[in-house]
């Protein structure tokens, strides 16, 4: 039977971060990390919309995402990978109701030093070619049907912007794989079957099935970068409900199409999050368009369906910019979420029921702007058994049964 003083499970950035942070801050043990797919970054990591911001009202997704911008705009330079790192801006459009709280959080941005500004309508419609903050001219039984208001104001986050996750998983993994004495083990087409833990409950490796069959691993730690898989697979070990997490498997699907016009401005949007949630950016040449659904069910599913763009996103797209009614849809996506329900942050850390169970799960859609500086953490309670750089106790399994929520008002 084999060994390995750690074993991963998930080869995206979240996994590549760990890893390769571990490695980074001198572990010196065994790593093996194990994938269902056929190559780094083929799950979650590799569907992102890839934004990152650093617009957030609760102080631990404040620190974690200002790091994780530092990190990702020096990954090509100290990596060697490029990740299409762009510095493009998040923007943020309200109703009246919305902007009229946003003076408060505007204070929190300015005592964290964020670089934003608040826009009016019109700065807001100089920056998206067509939109029309104003609902004048939309029909009233249309506008009712819509739920659409007139857009108030707009947050225009500077320091903003996307990337591409699944590179920056890649370059994770090539660095532990060729910088360090030590070498990790990277199995992929490996689906885990359980964890195994012991009579006390402290977590002892995996059954998983590869190339060469069934076998089970031991291990002195596991850590779980599993995603919207991590119940299932947990409820396959044998963890009862109460072990499990708050979390959810979710669809959310992205939409390519082209610009509505020739206006040179399209290039440099930035990230902009209009009516309903509905938000868009420039990529490769094309729009990528999502929106959440709100009754999505807990599922595995990732049927995609192209009939939600037409019918539903675009819908509201036209009426608040109406040159985007012509706008062809030319492929899309669909991935999954695991999204905590009970305050759509990220669960981190030891699970307080399994010794040697550590967690990077539940990360709600902001997991790839966020893991780059959890990787840094979560070796750091590794290897020293605490956090140095920044405490990501806020985030523990344990708050949920202690009532002690992250409760965050910017999700998208």
């Amino acid at each position: 039977m084999r060994r390995f003083d750690l074993v991963v499970v998930g080869a995206g950035i979240g996994g590549g971060s760990l890893v390769y942070n571990l490695l980074k801050q001198g572990f010196t043990g065994s790593i093996l990390v194990v994938d269902r797919g056929e190559a780094v970054s083929t799950g979650a990591s590799a569907y992102s919309a890839g934004g990152f911001r650093n617009l957030w009202t609760t102080p631990i997704n404040q620190q974690l995402c200002t790091r994780g911008i530092s990190i990702l705009k020096n990954f090509q330079d100290e990596m060697g990978v490029g990740i299409g790192f762009r510095q493009s801006g998040y923007l943020f459009t309200y109703y009246q109701d919305a902007w009229s709280r946003i003076p408060a959080a505007a204070e929190i941005w300015k005592s964290n030093g964020v670089d934003f500004e608040l826009f009016t309508p019109a700065q807001v419609e100089a920056m998206i070619p067509g939109l029309r903050c104003a609902v004048d001219a939309v029909d009233p039984d249309v506008l009712e049907y819509l739920n659409m208001e007139a857009i108030a104001g707009g947050v225009y986050g500077k320091d903003c912007g996307s990337f591409d996750p699944s590179q920056a998983a890649v370059g994770y993994f090539e660095r532990a794989l060729t910088d360090f004495p030590v070498k990790p083990v990277l199995e992929l087409n490996t689906e885990v079957l359980a964890v195994t833990f012991d009579a006390s409950g402290r977590a002892t490796g995996l059954r998983m099935k590869g190339h060469g069959g069934e076998e089970t691993v031991e291990a002195g730690m596991v850590a779980l970068c599993s995603g919207p898989w991590t119940n299932n697979l947990l409820k396959a070990s044998g963890c009862p409900a109460e072990d499990l997490m708050p979390i959810i498997a979710q669809k959310r699907m992205m939409f390519l199409t082209d610009f509505p016009d020739q206006d040179p401005r399209w290039e440099n949007i930035p990230l902009t999050i209009i009516d309903q949630g509905i938000y868009f950016k420039y990529e490769s040449g094309n729009l990528l368009i999502g929106k959440a659904k709100s009754d999505t069910p807990d599922s595995l599913d990732t049927t995609f369906e192209p009939d939600y763009y037409v019918e539903e996103i675009n819908l509201v797209m036209q009426e608040r910019m109406p040159a985007t009614a012509t706008c062809k849809l030319k492929s899309g996506w669909a991935s999954l979420y695991d999204t905590t329900g009970p305050d759509h942050n990220a669960i981190l850390g030891w699970h307080a029921n399994h010794p040697g169970l550590l967690l990077q799960v539940g990360y709600s859609g902001h997991g790839a702007m966020e893991s780059p500086a959890v990787g840094i953490g979560l070796a750091e309670l590794v290897i020293t058994g605490g956090y140095r750089t920044i405490d990501l106790t806020p985030l523990r399994w344990s708050r949920f049964r202690e009532g002690d929520l992250v409760k965050e008002t910017i999700v998208i």
